[in-house]
């Protein structure tokens, strides 16, 4: 599927998925002063001045969409984290301009320049993105981070040409492990992406390509009816 640029959302997901592409290596960092003074203090604490930089420059896109979507200014817009790090909106800041509280849910992963988000109605969303990278010791993290099912697909998991594949099933990990609110606390093998299922209860899955060199997968609690994906343009 195509990324076509967008600089607004057609409006609320309803019962659809939008997933947006946003490049963090030509974005300005104009709006700094929208970040709170946690996601300020998590950017310092990155060790090199690149992930700081693109950290701030992915949540400065995700407020920006964010408030588009919900009609918030972008500063406004408050937002909490869940104990293994996942960001939602502070219950009771969201409505629909008559008091009530919206069912929105969101999700932000980025990996070299790019960043993905996940935009929803339906229930929690994980998105996760994987630059495609030479790897120490391939065979190893296969055998150790695979589902048996997942590792029996095929016999030269540490070869460069497993690789793709290898990302793929990772980042469908992490999607479904981001949508349960658990990160990287759960062990990765007892993610089934074949089946889209955690320790048993099912996800829905899909695999993303957000570029040459990178692979990405999208996990829901519940189907979308469509899913569509645009690159933003916050223009």
């Amino acid at each position: 599927m195509d990324w076509p640029a967008r600089a607004h959302p057609p409006g609320l997901p309803g019962s659809g998925l939008h997933v947006w592409r946003i490049d963090l290596s030509t974005r300005g960092e104009a709006g700094r002063a929208l970040l709170s003074p946690d996601e300020r203090a998590r950017a310092e604490r990155l060790v090199s001045a690149k992930a700081r930089i693109r950290f701030r420059r992915a949540r400065i896109a995700l407020r920006r969409l964010l408030s588009r979507y919900l009609r918030v200014p972008p500063g406004e817009l408050a937002l909490e984290y869940g104990k293994h790090g996942k960001p939602r909106l502070v219950p009771g800041r969201e409505g629909d301009g008559a008091g009530d509280p919206l069912p929105f849910f969101f999700n932000l992963s980025h990996s070299g320049g790019i960043a993905l988000c996940a935009v929803g109605q339906l229930g929690e969303i994980g998105v996760d993105i994987e630059r495609i990278r030479p790897l120490s010791y391939p065979g190893a993290l296969a055998r150790d981070h695979l589902s048996p099912e997942e590792w029996r697909r095929r016999s030269d998991w540490e070869t460069a040409a497993a690789r793709p594949e290898f990302f793929r099933i990772w980042a469908r990990k992490e999607a479904i492990l981001k949508a349960a609110g658990l990160g990287l606390s759960r062990p990765l093998g007892r993610v089934d992406t074949i089946r889209g299922e955690l320790d048993g209860r099912p996800w829905w899955l899909m695999d993303l390509f957000p570029g040459a060199g990178f692979t990405g997968a999208v996990a829901c609690s519940r189907a979308p009816g469509t899913v569509r994906q645009w690159s933003w343009r916050d223009r």
